[in-house]
């Protein structure tokens, strides 16, 4: 009789068991995922707002360096050349790689697939962007890679002089750096690094800057001395587990400090 009673699972039994454990286990990994996804987009978010605060702190820098010393003698001012190629319109004879737009040809910042969207107007006469090295800002630093250690253009990387240096990215929004060949073939990337030799901007990924100028008072730009310039910090990447690009972006109003005092410089 008891041997009647003892039987194994059917299986049905079995194959519903294993059903329900699949189940199970696909649920708890994608909420495992998508844990993981968010806590890596939260901190994506947070490295590419500490990338834009400090362009927009690098920007402010030379803003406020050059008001302190506006009423000095042309030759002592030492950040008269910088603020020049942040604060000019970028067609200017007098700067010719300077980067400020016109309001209307700051680009949307909304894309639909791929941030390559964003990248397709870049100084093909649409608009003009650029970037900041943020590690090296003093002009006058005799260490820099430039000449005299005043090449500008190693500071203020525009998409005039640099196009090739502002790419989309696969990661989040950074600014890359990179070591001059040509002055640290004889060191060990440790020695580099200690030094301070990653001081060059290979490649600004999925970041850059839009600076546009004042046009309330007169429509005639060339005529007209701007109240204020904004510059829109802009950042495209894809964050993990999404398919459509995260955009944020910033705008930081600086008023012109050569209208300060009379002192009009225009």
């Amino acid at each position: 009789m008891l041997r009647k009673t003892r039987r194994g699972d059917t299986l049905v039994e079995v194959t519903f068991a294993i059903a329900a454990f699949a189940l199970i286990s696909i649920i708890t990994i994608n909420v495992m995922n998508s844990g993981l996804n968010k806590a890596q987009a939260t901190l994506e978010l947070t490295h590419v707002r500490g990338e834009m605060n400090a362009q927009a702190e690098a920007i402010r820098f030379i803003h406020n360096a050059f008001t302190l010393e506006r009423e000095r003698p042309t030759s002592e001012q030492q950040y008269r050349e910088l603020w020049m190629l942040l604060s000019r319109q970028k067609n200017s004879t007098a700067s010719p790689s300077a980067v400020v737009n016109d309001p209307e040809d700051v680009p949307n910042l909304t894309v639909n697939r791929s941030c390559q969207e964003i990248y397709d107007g870049m100084d093909d006469g649409t608009y003009r962007a650029f970037i900041m090295n943020t590690r090296v800002i003093d002009p006058t630093d005799k260490t820099f890679v430039g000449v005299d250690g005043r090449n500008l253009s190693d500071i203020v990387i525009t998409t005039k002089n640099s196009r090739d240096k502002f790419i989309p990215t696969t990661l989040n929004s950074r600014v890359v750096y990179g070591k001059n060949e040509a002055t640290t073939t004889n060191n060990t990337d440790a020695e580099m690094l200690e030094t301070g030799f990653y001081r060059d901007v290979q490649y600004a990924e999925g970041i850059f800057i839009v600076a546009a100028r004042d046009k309330t008072n007169n429509a005639s730009l060339s005529s007209s001395t701007p109240e204020f310039f904004d510059y829109h910090i802009r950042a495209c990447w894809v964050a993990p587990g999404d398919t459509v690009p995260t955009t944020i972006g910033t705008i930081m109003r600086l008023y012109n400090p050569e209208l300060v005092e009379g002192v009009d410089l225009w």
